[in-house]
């Protein structure tokens, strides 16, 4: 009776799971269906790429060039970085040579004593034709400056990998009001 009722129990956890992951496919399907009949008020420059979650490796990547160029380890940065490098920042914007990147990332470097990173959150992007994945970090950045006096700003940064290389980065900075 025991393994008869064990069985039985076994069976409807079985279908349930299954039950579940239909209706998880369902759901998806049609809310991609009725996310293609909404009328967006802007039109796209390009097709929709039909985004998915990418690889936790190529946050880990991106990650690790952050944290290269935290700990001033151009070598780890450079490592991380593809042969060239698409820059957009707010007021400049360029494309680098991985050698010409680096004298850029340690001149910047040189700003910041005592920098720290908090991050936030990540997500990892992959379009449908597997051919374009982004990077985004969500993090707070401080630092105290050549006179010791302390700022941070809160930072996103899209970056574009391939092969497991950055290519592009583009960063946006938010950064706090001045206490009066």
């Amino acid at each position: 009776m025991k393994q008869i009722f064990a069985f039985f129990c076994l069976a409807f956890a079985l279908t349930a799971c299954n039950n579940a992951e239909t209706k998880t496919a369902e759901t998806t399907t049609t809310e991609a269906a009725a996310a293609a009949d909404v009328n967006l008020p802007y039109t796209l420059t390009e097709p929709y790429k039909d985004w998915a979650i990418g690889s936790k490796e190529n946050v880990a990547a991106a990650m690790a060039g952050l944290k290269a160029f935290v700990d001033k380890d151009f070598t780890a940065l450079a490592a991380a970085t593809g042969d060239s490098i698409q820059l957009d920042f707010d007021y400049f914007q360029a494309k680098l040579s991985r050698d010409s990147a680096m004298k850029f990332f340690a001149d910047a470097r040189n700003m910041y004593n005592d920098l720290v990173v908090t991050m936030g959150d990540y997500v990892s992007v992959i379009s449908a034709d597997k051919k374009t994945e982004w990077v985004t970090l969500w993090y707070k950045q401080s630092w105290k400056d050549a006179k010791g006096v302390a700022d941070s700003v809160n930072v996103v940064n899209d970056i574009r990998m391939e092969n497991g290389k950055m290519v592009q980065l583009d960063e946006k900075v938010s950064h706090y009001q001045k206490k009066k």
